[in-house]
């Protein structure tokens, strides 16, 4: 089922966004659009990878695969049946930071989602031919992710870049051992110590007004329980790279080759986050308008795609320059990336990239809101990093007021060529011969 609209216009009419909070901390926004009858649900819970053992690696994202898979009160084929029957859709996603969860409802269903999401959040049943099932699966999530070159040299280039007890270092996903050794009762623990109401955050946009939609939140909500003893919502900082790394990881039979450079990146909340955000569109983020796709792919013809991203989450993630190539054109992609953050960190944009770089992103955000899933998407954020309810409309003049001073300023900060860690994957070197 689709969202409804809600563009530009319709936001400057719409009533602004309400945060409540339930007395068990669960954090509740509301965006009320009532051109049709529907309603996009988007959450999160701070359940996320950062939390796993260095041993467990997977649990959380185990965990988060659990919660369609029948509850305490339902099997799983009565949950999928009890949202199917009115046309609903729920939707559980693990990640580094977060598990997220989004759906979609007619209005008068909203009663009846909610009380199969509470259920799944709160009473996941963990039965034993569920956890295998989903045990299984997962596994063949890892293998086959290993047979990816964009997913392996990503996944190496982090094990260089950050230290071995860090939550980056390790895979979300998990590795097919740690996830062979997850019991029942430690997938149960796992979701005992982290998911609780106030590690939540529930949206609601669409057709509800937040008097109705906060009844109804309580109703399915307010028996959740606080965590008795929650970890901190944290990641730690890592020390800066002493030195340069690189590492080739041989993959026969692949036709081309996975290029991944990274450096320390920043947090969502770092006050550089925007001016380094506009630099690097400039860089690789603005895909086909980038200094990376102008010389690597149109000018050169060196890679088949190239793009660079800012990994800011609650941690600083990596910044990460991602090229497919063929095997052949593998060194050249590396010494021509190499020369385009140089570049970029000596210089910074022109005042020409960065009114381009400006005009796009202020330009691109009104069709983020073209949906009510995409206003929640936003919204979502920016309670998570505490960005203020006005988020969405002091977006545009928090780009428009970045200046090419501080966007310079941030490319020699946060966009320094080494040291960095660069991973190769496929058929390269002695992997390419063997591979013909």
């Amino acid at each position: 089922m689709s969202s409804s609209s809600s563009g530009p216009a319709t936001l400057a009419r719409a009533a602004r966004p309400t945060r409540a909070e339930l007395p068990n901390g669960l954090v509740v926004l509301f965006h009320e659009n009532h051109l049709n009858p529907t309603v996009a649900i988007q959450g999160l819970v701070k359940a996320g990878a950062i939390f796993d053992p260095p041993s467990q690696s997977g649990l959380s994202s185990f965990v988060a695969s659990m919660l369609d898979r029948g509850t305490t009160n339902r099997t799983a084929f009565e949950q999928a049946e009890a949202l199917e029957r009115i046309g609903a859709s729920l939707h559980f996603d693990p990640g580094p930071e977060t598990v997220t969860f989004s759906g979609n409802a007619l209005s008068e269903d909203l009663d009846q989602v909610l009380e199969v999401l509470a259920d799944a959040l709160q009473r996941p049943a963990f039965t034993p031919e569920q956890v295998e099932k989903a045990r299984d699966e997962n596994l063949v999530r890892v293998k086959v992710s290993n047979e990816n070159t964009g997913y392996v040299a990503s996944r190496v280039a982090n094990e260089m870049l950050y230290p071995s007890r860090h939550p980056y270092h390790r895979p979300s996903i998990g590795t097919e051992e740690s996830l062979r050794a997850v019991s029942r009762e430690d997938l149960a623990a796992c979701h005992a110590a982290r998911y609780g109401a106030d590690a939540t955050i529930l949206v609601l946009a669409g057709d509800v007004s937040p008097g109705s939609g906060l009844d109804k939140v309580r109703r399915s909500f307010e028996g959740w329980r606080r965590l008795e003893s929650p970890e901190a919502f944290a990641v730690p900082s890592a020390p800066a790279p002493m030195r340069t790394e690189r590492r080739i990881v041989p993959m026969k039979g692949k036709s081309q080759v996975d290029v991944v450079y990274a450096i320390p990146g920043i947090a969502r909340t770092d006050l550089d986050y925007y001016a380094t955000t506009v630099a690097n569109f400039v860089l690789g983020g603005g895909s086909l308008s980038s200094r990376l796709m102008d010389n690597l792919r149109d000018r050169q013809g060196l890679v088949y795609g190239v793009y660079s991203n800012v990994n800011a989450g609650i941690g600083a993630g990596p910044i990460q320059i991602r090229a497919g190539t063929n095997p052949a054109n593998a060194d050249r992609t590396v010494d021509e990336i190499l020369t385009q953050v140089k570049r970029m960190h000596e210089k910074g944009p022109t005042a020409e990239e960065l009114d381009e770089a400006v005009s796009y992103l202020t330009g691109v955000f009104p069709v983020r809101l073209e949906t009510n899933a995409g206003v929640a998407a936003q919204l979502l954020g920016a309670e998570l990093y505490g960005l203020g309810l006005d988020y969405i409309e002091r977006y545009p003049s928090i780009i428009r007021g970045v200046t090419l001073e501080a966007a310079r300023a941030a490319s020699r900060t946060h966009l320094a060529p080494d040291p960095h860690a660069l991973a190769i994957a496929g058929s390269y070197g002695a992997a390419a011969d063997g591979g013909r």
